[in-house]
């Protein structure tokens, strides 16, 4: 018997089916990146608090980008994959 999410809650993306692990390592990934220069995580003490980093992740790219947070899974998975194709080249 399959246990189904309640109705009107989304689960998101199946994380594995887009090579990720946990939802901290979307956070982590789109974290450590600099956009033409500008870094996405300012204050270097968010890196040691979870909550706050993954807070200034999802503000940076709601005001940057209008991305939604339901959507950076799959901006994650790209960024992770384009970094793997670069350490091959």
């Amino acid at each position: 018997m399959a246990i189904n999410a309640p109705s009107g809650v989304n689960s998101g993306p199946n994380l594995q089916s887009l090579g990720l692990k946990s939802p901290m390592e979307v956070i982590d990934i789109l974290g450590m990146l600099k956009i033409d220069g500008d870094p996405v995580i300012k204050d270097d003490k968010a890196f040691l608090d979870p909550r706050v980093k993954a807070k200034e992740v999802m503000e940076y790219f709601m005001k940057n980008f209008n991305v939604n947070p339901k959507e950076l899974p799959h901006l994650a998975s790209v960024v992770k994959h384009e970094m793997k194709r670069g350490l091959k080249a």
